[in-house]
């Protein structure tokens, strides 16, 4: 598929929001996290490989935005930077800031307050595999026409190897829960011992 597809994750504050809250992070993917399709990309179980991203990461870095671009305040202007995207055994770990302004701010405040509770990216499949529910590979024209009526085939599993990630961030309803986000201060950096302790929670979620 060449279009661009979005995904929607669950996340819950990670971090005390101690000074000016302008700092985002967490995850933005988890891997091997088996997640239902169900839409007009078909019916079908879905998960992303450990270095899907890896790619991607070293050609462009995302655009940061709001409900994909489509709330009414913000637009498709960016609410922020990503500083930080990388890949850990967990998942896609991103971290930025959003811009200070008052447009931004009643974002960065529901985030904080866990009122927001999700984040989605867009990306482009650049290598997938498929395969039906006896764990039999399907070729491309398999797959498309099973995705729609898998019959007695199904459920059919898609495992995406490779994307090109091309904007994420905080959206107002996530579908898919794996994914961890909270906001926090520039002017207290967190620590190695504070950021493993975050990782471990973020395993118990």
């Amino acid at each position: 598929m060449a279009q661009f597809l979005t995904r929607n994750v669950d996340f819950r504050s990670t971090a005390p929001d101690d000074g000016d809250g302008l700092t985002l992070e967490g995850y933005a993917a988890v891997f091997d996290q088996d997640t239902e399709i169900n839409s007009y990309e078909g019916n079908f179980i879905e998960r992303i490989s450990k270095g899907a991203f890896k790619k991607t990461l070293t050609e462009r870095t995302p655009v940061m935005q709001f409900d994909h671009g489509r709330d009414a305040r913000t637009g498709s202007v960016p609410i922020g930077t990503f500083t930080e995207l990388r890949e850990d055994m967990r998942g896609l770990w991103v971290a930025g800031r959003l811009h200070d302004n008052p447009v931004v701010e009643p974002i960065r405040q529901a985030i904080a307050s866990g009122a927001i509770s999700g984040m989605s990216f867009r990306f482009r499949v650049i290598q997938d595999v498929w395969h039906d529910a006896s764990g039999k590979a399907l070729n491309s024209a398999e797959a498309q026409r099973l995705i729609y009526e898998p019959g007695s085939r199904g459920p059919i599993f898609r495992t995406i190897k490779e994307v090109a990630l091309a904007e994420a961030g905080p959206v107002v309803f996530p579908a898919y829960a794996g994914t961890s986000v909270g906001v926090r201060s520039d002017n207290e950096p967190i620590t190695q011992a504070e950021r493993a302790a975050m990782r471990l929670r973020l395993l118990e979620l």
